[in-house]
C-alpha cells in the first residue's frame, strides 16, 4: 500500500519518467526560425475572420520565444481549447539540430511536423506577446486579458 507521504515523490518520479520519453519536456534553444506566411485564416463561413486574421502577424523574436517555451499538449487543445482560425507557418531548428514544419495558431497552440520521421506534435505556449484577434474566446477573460 502507498501512504500519503510517499505520493509526491511518485508524482515526481512519473514525471521524470514521462519527461524521459517525450521530445519537448524541458526548454529548447531555437537556433532559427523561417516564417512564411502570417496572417491566415482557416475557412469558417464568417467573411470576417479572413480580416480579423490578417492582423496576426507573429514576428521572427515572438515565435522564437514561443517555441524555445513550449510543451507537449493532446489534439484537443488545439481544436477545441484554444481553437484559432488565425495561423501562421514556417519552420523551425533547434540547437541540437532538430527541426520541423509549423503552423502557429493565434491561441498560442501550434502543430509541429518533425523534418525527420515526419511526426506530428502538437504544442502550447500561452504567454505570448502578439495580437491575437480571438483572445477573448478561450476563457482568458479569467486571467484578466480581456
Amino acid at each position: 500500500m502507498v501512504g500519503a507521504r510517499s505520493l509526491p515523490l511518485l508524482r515526481s518520479a512519473a514525471f521524470v519518467l514521462l519527461c524521459m520519453t517525450a521530445s519537448l519536456c524541458s526548454a529548447r534553444d531555437v537556433r532559427k526560425v523561417v516564417i512564411e506566411e502570417v496572417g491566415q485564416s482557416l475557412p469558417d463561413g464568417d467573411p470576417r475572420t479572413a480580416e480579423l486574421c490578417k492582423k496576426f502577424r507573429p514576428t521572427v523574436t515572438q515565435v522564437k520565444n514561443f517555441f524555445s517555451k513550449i510543451y507537449p499538449v493532446q489534439a484537443r487543445m488545439v481544436l477545441h481549447d484554444y481553437y484559432s482560425p488565425c495561423y501562421a507557418t514556417g519552420t523551425v531548428v533547434f540547437e541540437d539540430n532538430s527541426s520541423g514544419a509549423w503552423s502557429l495558431y493565434s491561441g498560442g497552440t501550434a502543430a509541429l511536423v518533425w523534418t525527420h520521421g515526419g511526426d506530428k506534435v502538437y504544442v502550447y505556449y500561452g504567454k505570448n506577446k502578439w495580437y491575437d484577434p480571438f483572445a477573448c474566446t478561450y476563457g482568458l477573460e479569467d486571467e484578466g486579458k480581456c
